[in-house]
């Protein structure tokens, strides 16, 4: 079956790359295997893991800097919680980052000294004390993504790369720049320019990037991450959390510092695409945007909501209204299902309603957020029409009512994507597409889920080709 290529509107390019490079803990199911597999390592000179999820954990716990002390007192170790929003560390990474009982708490994120646990804006405490990449293992990290996406059939992306590693974010554009003229990565590029304070936004601003078009790429709207996870309980909710009763989570910007931010970029012909999950952090993005464009008048903006994911439907309204966009994550069901009933209570129930925002008529895009959750796009088709998590089948459907239809799905995925980088007008241009080896609008559930790309195509010229399965054809 010949299709348009999939356009994932929100994920991490480099961090695709750059996750293959460090220890994969997505499938690990106990604190005690994660320290014998870690064990095995200590010949390193230091050990940094991603994936490990506490809900899939014998223990169902955080890991603690206790724990990765049995590891190693010698090498630095972190580890990754598989949303990027928390991290723990050992003792030796500790002091590498200069952090002890003394040191103070930061604004918009956490850390505890005794357990080793560090979340949101404090997680940058221990990024800072790593040594910096070189030139040519980002661009190695940025190839290796590349390759990754194109076996997907993925041919277009938003992609938010400036906040990955610790390193200028104008070494990553020198990356992006030379990489496409060499044509090392083909894949069609929407940076969403993460630039997380005033001082750094008006540096990108008075040196012209705005907007800026290069060859392969183009820098987009402005990324900021507003709040955590749901799985994490770093997601800032109005209501605290129904299993955590004392937390809210976490409010990474206050109302004033997110209102300036937005006011800068629109005032200056930039969109905003803001991570927002919790309903509390999505009120704040929409007084922020709707602050903005009642001073500036800016009525051709495109900004959206990055996740989206606890939007009730007054606040869907509310994004209707100022022609606020979605960018969201079906996949994000296949994980969520576990928690989200225990985090939220009832509120449970007016969650995850993309389908509402797509009827409602938000602009709905999909994504996955990539690595948070795999690249696979029929993992994440399944997730968007069955409600159903791929990982624990016997879960029932959630909310049966937010299924999406395939079409209107595909939609989401090939189609809406490219509203956001204003190329609506001019994607059928770029002629590309996939070759899947069945009909996916035919097809089971099931079988979407074995869904394999046969070949991908950019400019009417094939990218990838699966050569094992085409002798199959």
């Amino acid at each position: 079956m010949k299709i348009n290529s999939f356009n994932d509107s929100h994920m991490h390019f480099l961090g695709i790359g750059y996750n293959t490079f460090i220890i994969d803990l997505s499938k690990s199911t106990s604190i005690n295997k994660i320290i014998d597999e870690l064990s095995s390592l200590t010949n390193n000179d230091k050990l940094i893991a991603r994936g490990w999820n506490q809900s899939n954990l014998i223990e169902n716990r955080y890991p603690t800097k206790q724990d990765l002390n049995k590891v190693s007192n010698n090498i630095p170790i972190i580890l990754i919680r598989t949303c990027g929003h928390v991290l723990v560390c050992n003792e030796v990474m500790m002091e590498l980052a200069n952090i002890n009982e003394l040191t103070p708490q930061i604004e918009g994120g956490t850390f505890d000294y005794n357990t080793g646990i560090f979340t949101e804006k404090a997680l940058n405490l221990i990024y800072k004390a790593l040594p910096k990449p070189s030139k040519e293992e980002i661009k190695q990290y940025f190839i290796k993504a590349n390759e990754i996406l194109l076996r997907n059939g993925v041919t277009s992306i938003g992609s938010d790369d400036f906040s990955t590693l610790n390193v200028n974010y104008e070494l990553i554009l020198e990356c992006l720049e030379e990489l496409y003229e060499d044509n090392l990565i083909q894949v069609r590029l929407y940076e969403q320019v993460n630039l997380p304070n005033k001082e750094i936004l008006l540096d990108f601003i008075n040196k012209g990037y705005a907007n800026k078009i290069y060859k392969g790429f183009k820098l987009g709207p402005l990324k900021l991450l507003a709040d955590g996870s749901l799985g994490g309980r770093t997601a800032f909710l109005n209501n605290p959390y129904t299993d955590d009763p004392n937390n809210y989570g976490i409010k990474v910007f206050t109302q004033k510092e997110l209102n300036e931010l937005v006011y800068i970029a629109d005032s200056n012909n930039m969109d905003v695409a803001i991570h927002a999950i919790g309903d509390g952090t999505i009120d704040m993005v929409i007084d922020a945007i709707w602050n903005a464009i009642n001073k500036t008048n800016r009525n051709h903006h495109r900004h959206s909501i990055i996740h989206a994911q606890l939007a009730t439907k007054a606040q869907i309204k509310r994004m209707r209204d100022l022609n606020i966009a979605a960018q969201v994550q079906p996949i994000f069901i296949n994980s969520d299902m576990t928690i989200v009933k225990d985090r939220l209570g009832e509120r449970s129930k007016e969650s995850y309603l993309f389908n509402t925002m797509y009827k409602e008529g938000v602009h709905v895009s999909f994504g996955t957020d990539s690595p948070v959750e795999s690249v696979n796009p029929f993992h994440n088709l399944y997730s968007a029409i069955t409600r159903k998590s791929i990982k624990n089948p016997k879960l029932e459907v959630f909310l049966e009512e937010e299924k999406f239809s395939i079409k209107d799905a595909l939609k989401c995925y090939t189609v809406n994507p490219y509203y956001l980088s204003y190329d609506e007008n001019n994607y059928k241009e770029f002629k590309d597409y996939i070759i899947l080896d069945r009909d996916i609008i035919k097809c089971t559930p099931k079988e979407l889920l074995e869904t394999k790309v046969l070949e991908t195509y950019m400019n009417g010229k094939l990218v990838y080709k699966n050569k094992r399965l085409s002798k199959n054809r």
